[in-house]
């Protein structure tokens, strides 16, 4: 009997042990993130995730040959325009060229895609713009044309950074553009790219996919002058055999940085022929992934123009000191290129109202290291005076500050300040999010 007793109380045990380990396990960074865990780690934004920094009111503007929206990456992911310029309709789902879905599909879900356990995008609380420019599998001349509407359209819709995982070289039912002429002058796609970066736009394309052929070098519109040409890499952070490089033919270093984009975990939309997700590898993979990152470092410096944002990423890259033509900049590092500038605060705080007060909570920190006695929140009355007031550090970089309701109106406004150890300040929000946050205190939600 007791021998029974013991083996019950074991088997109890070891039951318990086992459920405990389950919810360990699931709580852990590489259970949430699953598959795309190391791309993720690669580029470094996991912790900004945590903090709640993931590209919210950020706009990104996404140019390629189709995409399923419907795919359970996207439930959460916000989509607010979408234009079809092959079939002329506000509808990116092709059933027509359905391959061109599962290209657009791969591309999205590694920026914008959300699904725990199963794969969570570089940027995935940003706004998406999605344009469908590509007719067929072919490369054919007029999806160039095609691709100058798609980024007017996205510039014109408000798109703070566009990318294009899709390139212009050799076409299938035209003359062709040579490797001689990618000099940033000659490509109509990098011409209009260009022209778009020079009004304000962080445009990012992808390197290409030819350096073991005879065209090698980087294809249009990666060939800008302002065009960010994103490149990739292994698991093991080498160079992707398949990359195209640089230099350009007038002697600029390209690519300008590089990106995983070889066993990438991405989304895929062939039915009875690709499951879900599957690694999938090519340079189409990287150009979004470094577009996220971008709209991380806008997302927490909205007052940024688009040459510091690249700066911010381009300055904080493993070869930021001694770029070449294989692998650019190097690997950016998204922590680093978030508090280039000064420190990151979460996009959105966590506010909390109860009977008597109001509780402000947020993530701040730097890379340069914070100087936590600066942390402030600022309130500002209806009179335009303001209470400053100083935030204390509750748990490791997150900072809270209570006050009683009757200090205050009944839609608050607040914005946030700190001070690096470099001494560079950030005031959050600022630029194109507006000066402070609107908090409607009878809704209990912000404006």
């Amino acid at each position: 009997m007791k021998n029974t007793r013991l083996i019950v109380s074991s088997i109890v045990l070891l039951c318990i042990f086992i459920i405990i380990l389950i919810l360990i396990n699931r709580s852990s960074d590489a259970y949430v993130y699953g598959n795309s865990y190391r791309q993720n780690v690669i580029v470094n934004t996991i912790r900004l995730h945590k903090y709640g920094i993931t590209g919210e009111n950020v706009n990104i503007g996404i140019i390629d040959a189709g995409f399923y929206k419907h795919h359970s990456v996207f439930k959460q992911t916000k989509i607010i325009k979408e234009f079809n310029f092959v079939t002329d309709e506000p509808n990116v789902e092709d059933y027509n060229h359905v391959k061109g879905m599962d290209h657009g599909t791969n591309v999205f879900s590694v920026v914008g895609g959300y699904e725990i356990n199963k794969l969570i995008g570089a940027a995935y609380g940003a706004n998406f713009m999605l344009a469908k420019t590509d007719i067929s599998t072919s490369r054919l001349y007029k999806e160039e044309y095609n691709a100058v509407n798609a980024s007017r359209w996205l510039f014109n819709s408000g798109a703070n950074i566009i990318t294009t995982s899709l390139s212009f070289n050799k076409f299938d039912n035209a003359d062709y553009y040579h490797s001689s002429q990618m000099n940033g002058k000659t490509v109509l796609i990098t011409q209009i790219a260009d022209s778009l970066v020079n009004k304000g736009v962080i445009y990012f394309a992808s390197a290409g996919n030819n350096y073991e052929n005879d065209w090698k070098i980087i294809e249009a519109p990666a060939d800008g002058f302002g065009v960010i040409a994103v490149g990739s890499i292994d698991k093991y952070l080498k160079h992707s055999f398949f990359s195209s490089c640089g230099p350009t033919v007038d002697g600029r270093i390209k690519p300008d940085i590089v990106t995983p984009g070889e066993g990438v975990w991405a989304a895929n939309y062939l039915p009875k022929i690709k499951p879900e997700f599957s690694w999938t590898h090519g340079t189409s993979l990287s150009a979004p992934i470094a577009a996220g990152i971008a709209a991380l470092v806008l997302s927490t410096h909205p007052e940024l123009t688009n040459t510091q944002v690249i700066d911010a990423i381009k300055k904080t890259s493993s070869q930021s000191n001694h770029p070449d033509s294989l692998y650019g900049w190097g690997i950016p590092d998204a922590e680093k290129a978030v508090t280039y500038f000064g420190p990151a605060f979460s996009n959105i705080p966590n506010v909390i109202v109860t009977s008597n007060e109001i509780e402000i909570n947020t993530f701040v920190f730097s890379c340069y290291g914070l100087d936590n006695k600066s942390v402030m929140v600022h309130f500002i009355k209806s009179d335009s005076t303001e209470i400053v007031n100083k935030m204390i550090e509750t748990d490791e970089n997150y900072f809270s500050f209570s006050l009683p309701l009757e200090k205050l109106d009944n839609k608050v406004k607040f914005y946030f300040s700190a001070r690096d150890k470099r001494g560079f300040i950030t005031k959050f929000p600022s630029g194109i999010l507006g000066n402070n946050f609107k908090f409607n205190m009878a809704k209990k939600r912000f404006e």
